[in-house]
């Protein structure tokens, strides 16, 4: 019914500019109205690294208010229009995208090894199935020189409209990038 980005209020003079046509940097998050309530769909440690978690609350429940947010950034204006064949269509589906990255060994101060290696899944993105359109929210992060590039995982979110996007992100699955039903 609703979509709103968040990103940390006061961290720049203007907005971050979020809007880059067959995808949007959301930052912190999605906040999805739903008629049940609002949903969040954001970037946290849960998995670490950093991976998508979605969350039946609203994104003001993570992190910390006040002058360092959240504040609400978009999208508006010509942005919604990737959004208009989902807004206030139901969710039909929703398929989620699994990494595993081997962590370690650490090292401690004098250089020695403080543990064994050990490997770890992490949910990179989600899809969510509209009837007219499929929605990625990646963990991401946009190289500021080179937005067609990102490190993923990341703390950030980044909603993503379309398949070719999806790929050149580095996601390959066939039935990941196909929207189900």
């Amino acid at each position: 019914m609703r979509v709103d980005y968040w990103d940390v209020h006061n961290f720049g003079p203007e907005p971050a500019p979020w809007d880059f046509g067959d995808w949007h940097h959301a930052v912190m998050g999605v906040e999805l109205g739903t008629d049940r309530g609002p949903v969040t769909v954001t970037w946290t440690d849960t998995f670490y690294p950093y991976g998508v978690e979605v969350l039946d609350e609203p994104i003001g429940y993570r992190p910390a208010s006040g002058d360092e947010g959240p504040e609400r950034v978009g999208p508006d204006g010509e942005g919604v229009r990737a959004w208009s064949s989902c807004l206030g269509s139901p969710v039909r589906g929703a398929e989620c995208w699994w990494e595993r990255f081997r962590i370690g060994p650490g090292r401690r101060a004098d250089d020695s090894v403080a543990g064994a290696a050990y490997s770890i899944d992490v949910p990179v993105a989600v899809r969510l199935d509209f009837p007219a359109a499929a929605v990625w929210f990646v963990a991401g992060m946009p190289q500021l020189s080179d937005s067609s590039t990102s490190f993923i995982p990341a703390d950030e979110i980044m909603a993503v409209f379309s398949p070719d996007k999806m790929r050149s992100l580095g996601f390959d699955d066939a039935a990941f990038l196909r929207r189900a039903g």
